[in-house]
């Protein structure tokens, strides 16, 4: 049912143009791409998370961007992907830089509103809310590559409230949009600041301080993990586990299983065997091991959290030593056999507690971000298919009612 004052609406009836790029003879080969040049040429490298992003940016020379026909940017446009891993994500092209000319390449699509009727910015926060997602998914469900083409673009349906209404419902959802790009900030800073205190603080470049308040002191000692740990497989294969068990079950997967036994109950370092970056994970209690993932515990001297920031650190170690050309895979002496600098069981402890903090940090940032983006995703949901209503009062202040 549409909502009072809204239509039902496709691209055409609202004059919303589909352009895709220049696909003739005089496309560009791999080296007339350039790192400078007259033209950008965007591709879906180039939209990240509803933003347009210049971190890798590809040009053309002005005789290239010249010889093509259709697919040239202007400000305010939507650029949508096509296809491909990223398909159905878009973002809205302003750039200060006018420096240079924009054109998109065979993945990407232009959606330009040539109605001064249609908000973009709404159109943009409708393109990326399940309103059309779902519908997007549809399109591609079953298909080996994702893909959409104009056609189904143009067979888009939704309902579209009046200009008015557009404008105010694409401020209320920027403010989330907002907020979420803040805490997208603070959490990628965090993440960096973490890495530099590894950096420092697991090498010994800088020392804390002691429970005197002085700086720790003295060298740190060499010592190989096998002679420090123990380390061990489990027995288990991942049909023995499952979603609702009492126990956690690891094996190479990210995704955290469960099992009905358990066959540890310790302290324990977790690395999966078998994989492509042997990133490990700290657990303490009871759990359950697949046969080719590895437990390192009983430590001898040794704080396990330390361990754990020093292994994670250094896992390089496990990247030089892998064998096999498809699947990585690691063995017992590659784990007993790699070198670690220990300082005392003290400092030890403080590097952990420190880093620590530092990961719980970044925890609450991220339960942060999928908070927002979850009530984001919810509101869109209301707002854009007319449940929840906005209206204007005579202050031009936003006033939120429920129903048509």
């Amino acid at each position: 049912m549409v909502p009072s004052g809204w239509a039902l609406q496709d691209f055409n009836s609202l004059k919303i143009a589909t352009i895709d790029g220049d696909r003739g003879k005089d496309y560009p080969k791999k080296e007339d791409y350039l790192q400078i040049g007259h033209a950008l040429f965007l591709g879906a490298d180039n939209i990240d998370n509803g933003t347009l992003s210049l971190n890798k940016t590809t040009f053309i020379s002005k005789e290239k961007h010249e010889s093509m026909r259709k697919g040239i940017v202007q400000e305010k446009d939507i650029l949508l992907v096509m296809r491909g891993n990223g398909t159905g994500r878009s973002c809205i092209y302003e750039n200060k830089d006018k420096s240079y000319a924009a054109r998109i390449n065979s993945g990407l699509v232009i959606i330009r509103a040539e109605s001064e009727h249609t908000d973009v910015q709404f159109l943009q926060q409708l393109i990326v809310s399940p309103v059309i997602q779902k519908q997007f998914e549809s399109f591609m469900f079953g298909s080996a590559q994702p893909q959409l083409t104009i056609q189904l673009l143009k067979s888009l349906r939704f309902p579209f409230p009046p200009l008015p209404e557009q404008k105010t419902i694409a401020k209320i959802l920027s403010i989330w949009d907002k907020a979420i790009t803040t805490t997208e900030k603070l959490l990628a800073n965090s993440q960096q600041q973490k890495k530099a205190l590894m950096q420092q603080l697991l090498t010994g470049k800088k020392r804390l301080l002691d429970k005197n308040g002085e700086r720790f002191g003295g060298e740190w000692c060499e010592r190989l993990l096998g002679d420090v740990s123990k380390i061990t497989t489990g027995s288990s294969n991942r049909q023995d586990s499952h979603m609702t068990g009492a126990y956690t079950f690891f094996d190479r997967s990210e995704d955290i299983r469960t099992s009905d036994t358990y066959l540890f109950d310790c302290e324990a370092v977790i690395v999966p065997g078998e994989g492509q970056d042997f990133i490990p994970k700290y657990f303490v209690g009871k759990f359950d091991l697949h046969q080719r993932t590895y437990a390192i515990m009983d430590f001898a001297g040794c704080h396990g959290k330390f361990l754990f920031y020093a292994i994670h650190y250094f896992r390089s170690h496990f990247l030089s030593q892998a064998v096999g050309s498809t699947v990585k895979s690691l063995r017992l002496p590659m784990f007993q056999k790699m070198k670690l600098s220990l300082p005392t069981r003290e400092e030890q402890q403080k590097i952990a507690a420190v880093l620590s903090t530092a990961d719980q940090e970044i925890t609450a940032l991220r339960q942060m971000l999928d908070a927002l983006k979850q009530e984001k995703k919810a509101l869109m949901q209301q707002l854009l298919t007319g449940k929840r209503r906005v209206q204007l009062n005579e202050q031009n202040s936003k006033v939120l009612t429920y129903g048509n």
